[in-house]
């Protein structure tokens, strides 16, 4: 065995306090977790900066600001994803420590499978349960950043001598670009254990020698990441998976399955475009939640007195400025940057580097508002759809771009659909002999702009007019009856005696006649005029759904 590679840890072992982790090696080799201020420390990416570096020549200047690139302030939801992750690394490693019952266990459930089997079993005598989690967020929130920051804390290869064993306490690959293919995702894992594994030619023994199928390869991969006892395998780019036409799913489940054999941990990184993905499956979407690791949203402002993650992130990144002349950051300038970023931490560190560079380059040598607008108008214009949809949060314009689209969009709109489905709405009540159907109609018609008298009138008549209608229909049987009439092929009313009759009421705005009188002189519908008009609200507001 190689222990003189870079890349390999000899094992030296830690007593354990917590009973679970005792007299384990797995986790025992591990590095002791970190306090709060060690994981601060760690997370911590500032590039090496001087204020005498300002009088530097502008290429030296402009070369400094490429440090800017991996620029990471931690935060809360930084410190709560390594703790998440610290947790999942050592349970998934309880019940696993070699030459056990646990693990003989593993090897066994591996070595049983039959060759043909199609898919691994989805086994219900695990030693510990599969746990799984999903981070989740808007693209250049920093998710891989982080995790990889976490990762560079514990080695990457741990060689324990006694047992002759290599550990690999973490895996991060990447899911397969067109997202359906198991066998690009096998190889995908054995080029990572061949990266790190000292003298190890897995893609090579498994893969390029003979045709094997998927299957086979995944069984294959299954026994080395149980060999190299994984802790931790980290899936990025889940929102791969849907861009396949088909067998996205089964990506996933041979991945989740094989992950159940061994007791590996799961972490699933992507978009927000992923959840589509991982809702698929409701058993999938129960294992990613719940581990304290919530979905990371763009920062948000805050105020004077309670300034947010935003205030404070502005606060660090405003420092490193190589322009001669620096300012200082005020209200201007953090509108401006969130206007042009909106809380999205790459693009904003992008705008500030990017503003930086071209006071530099122009001479001017100060930054200003008005050139972070400049340089976001000429230099991020493909960013100028997206950045209008999280600007005006709309939820129609969201939905247009799948990585910023709210993820409880989709669910909100289903819970609509079925609300309407089920008819829950009280709008939908069976009328039958409800003495407050013709009030609450005579209400909802007056709310709509009509006449208090018209509408209770209408109101009876349609009350008494079918004793099962309800009140959705009622509302639909009033707006008929005002509708107005299809025109005859040659009206009694020339066009420009009609144009009059709706001009005269335009002196009366909140005249509901108004509407009929247009709605008569253009042919259309006299709802859509009680709406245009704003005399009546829209039917979704009306139907409360």
């Amino acid at each position: 065995m190689n222990t003189s590679d870079p890349r390999v840890t000899v094992a030296t072992y830690k007593e354990q306090r917590i009973p679970a982790y005792r007299g384990n090696p797995l986790i025992e080799a591990l590095p002791a977790s970190m306090t709060d201020d060690e994981l601060i420390a760690a997370l911590m990416l500032r590039p090496d900066f001087d204020p005498e570096q300002r009088k530097w020549a502008n290429h030296e200047r402009l070369m400094m600001l490429e440090g800017l690139a991996n620029f990471m302030v931690p935060m809360n939801n930084h410190l709560e994803l390594c703790r998440a992750l610290d947790g999942l690394l050592r349970m998934g490693y309880v019940g696993r420590a070699p030459r056990t019952a646990g693990h003989a266990n593993i090897f066994n459930r591996l070595n049983q499978a039959a060759p043909a089997q199609a898919t691994f079993r989805q086994t219900t005598t695990s030693i510990t349960p599969q746990r799984s989690a999903a981070l989740i967020g808007i693209s250049g929130m920093g998710k891989t950043t982080t995790v990889r920051r976490w990762c560079a804390g514990i080695p990457q290869v741990i060689f324990h001598p006694e047992l002759n064993i290599y550990q690999v306490p973490h895996l991060h690959i990447e899911m397969p670009s067109d997202g359906s293919s198991i066998k690009g995702l096998a190889q995908g894992i054995l080029h990572k254990l061949d990266e790190i594994i000292p003298g190890a030619e897995y893609h090579r023994m498994y893969s390029q020698q003979g045709r094997a199928g998927s299957d086979t390869l995944m069984r294959n991969v299954a026994r080395l990441m149980n060999i190299h006892l994984v802790g931790l395998l980290i899936c990025d780019e889940v929102q791969n998976l849907a861009n396949a036409r088909k067998g996205a799913q089964t990506v996933m489940t041979e991945l989740v399955s094989a992950c159940n054999d061994l007791n590996v941990p799961i972490l699933f990184i992507g978009t927000n475009k992923a959840a589509k993905v991982l809702t698929q499956d409701f058993r999938q979407a129960r294992r990613s939640s719940g581990h304290s690791i919530a979905p990371w949203d763009r920062l948000r402002r805050g105020s004077v007195s309670e300034p947010s993650d935003w205030e404070g992130f502005l606060e660090v990144l405003w420092s490193y400025q190589w322009v001669k002349n620096p300012v200082q950051l005020d209200e201007d300038f953090q509108h401006v940057l969130y206007e042009c970023s909106q809380g999205i931490i790459d693009l904003a560190i992008k705008l500030f580097v990017s503003a930086q560079a071209r006071a530099i380059q122009h001479g001017t040598e100060r930054l200003t508002p008005e050139l972070i607008l400049q340089v976001f108008a000429s230099e991020f214009k493909l960013m100028h759809p997206m950045i209008e949809a999280l600007r005006s949060d709309s939820p129609e314009s969201l939905m247009a771009y799948d990585d910023i689209a709210p993820l409880n969009l989709q669910a909100h709109l289903e819970q609509v659909s079925r609300n309407l489905a089920l008819k829950k709405s009280p709008l939908y009540a069976v009328k039958a002999d409800d003495p407050t159907f013709a009030p609450r109609l005579a209400a909802g018609m007056a709310a709509m702009g009509l006449d208090g008298d018209m509408a209770e009138q209408l109101s009876q008549s349609v009350a008494q007019a079918d004793p099962s209608m309800n009140l959705a229909q009622g509302i639909q049987a009033v707006a008929a009856a005002i509708k107005p009439r299809k025109a005859p092929r040659k009206s009694s009313l020339s066009k420009s005696a009609a144009t009059l009759a709706a001009d005269r009421f335009d002196s009366r705005p909140n005249d509901y006649r108004r509407a009929v009188a247009h709605a008569t002189a253009e042919h259309t519908k006299v709802m859509d005029k009680l709406v245009e008009f704003g005399m009546a609200p829209n039917l979704a507001d009306i139907l409360e759904l």
